[in-house]
């Protein structure tokens, strides 16, 4: 059984890993908690791969987690789409499933002008 792979929609622009058209350019994602608790809302979540975009050592401190292999196959197969592997501790959601693991078919993750991870939300959080 092969794992569920949401399609990731990223707001972000001011992350390193976001690409034009809403893509999110990481091998993989983590969406956490924001506080301690489990998160009661959108608001309580965040994207902790987010890094901010801020010149070449920046995106050279990111490299590490792009998704090289991915970016190449989209460029020359029209049909592959671009996007990470996700994992989610926010064990509130509804989508959470044991494992990490997102159900949701896509995930989109806001904060566009974000400058910390803090700044980003998982707008396809719902409350169990």
């Amino acid at each position: 059984m092969s794992q569920h792979h949401p399609k990731v929609v990223c707001e972000v622009d001011t992350c390193t890993h976001w690409l034009p058209g809403e893509v999110c350019g990481a091998a993989n994602i983590d969406i956490l908690n924001e506080e301690e608790q489990a998160a009661e809302s959108v608001e309580h979540t965040m994207c902790k791969t987010f890094a901010e975009r801020r010149g070449l050592a920046n995106l050279i401190g990111s490299a590490d987690n792009v998704n090289w292999r991915g970016a190449i196959e989209a460029a020359i197969m029209p049909d592959r789409e671009l996007s990470p592997t996700t994992t989610c501790v926010v064990d509130s959601c509804v989508y959470w499933e044991d494992g990490n693991l997102c159900m949701a078919d896509e995930i989109l993750v806001s904060g566009s002008g974000a400058k910390e991870c803090q700044d980003t939300n998982c707008e396809t959080f719902r409350k169990k």
